[in-house]
């Protein structure tokens, strides 16, 4: 019963942390951008962040792999299968792009206390444009 609250703990504030890095970007609905579903370097930093999460709070491999699912669904919605079979696909071919993002990511996580995903951020706000959702009346 404890770890399951624990690996709650740790989901909630990985999806925190993820969705105050990219709520600049975010439409009305709280969608990321649609290109940042096909980005190897958004992909890549997400995994590599989760997984240098895991690594420095000792999270098994089962939880981890149900909070990287909880992400991806809250980051990419009802394309979060789809973006993550590309995410694996990238991953298992060790995609120099994904793979570049996927250890820069890890590594950022692991040497900074606290936990900062200020740079993805950054990186995010200057390759992408913010979301818009179009909205039509109904009348």
């Amino acid at each position: 019963m404890f770890k399951l609250f624990k690996n709650n703990q740790h989901k909630r504030y990985l999806l925190n942390a993820f969705s105050n890095c990219f709520k600049p970007l975010n439409d009305e609905l709280g969608n990321v951008p649609i290109d940042m579903q096909s980005s190897h370097e958004i992909t890549g930093s997400v995994l590599g962040t989760c997984r240098g999460y895991a690594i420095a709070n000792k999270i098994n491999e089962r939880s981890f792999n149900l909070i990287v699912d909880a992400v991806f669904e809250e980051l990419f919605r009802r394309e979060s299968v789809a973006v993550q079979t590309k995410t694996e696909k990238w991953l298992q071919t060790e995609d120099e792009i994904f793979m570049l993002a996927y250890y820069h990511a890890k590594s950022k996580v692991l040497k900074s206390k606290p936990f900062d995903l200020s740079w993805l951020s950054d990186y995010a706000k200057k390759h992408f444009k913010a979301g818009h959702q179009v909205m039509f009346d109904i009348m």
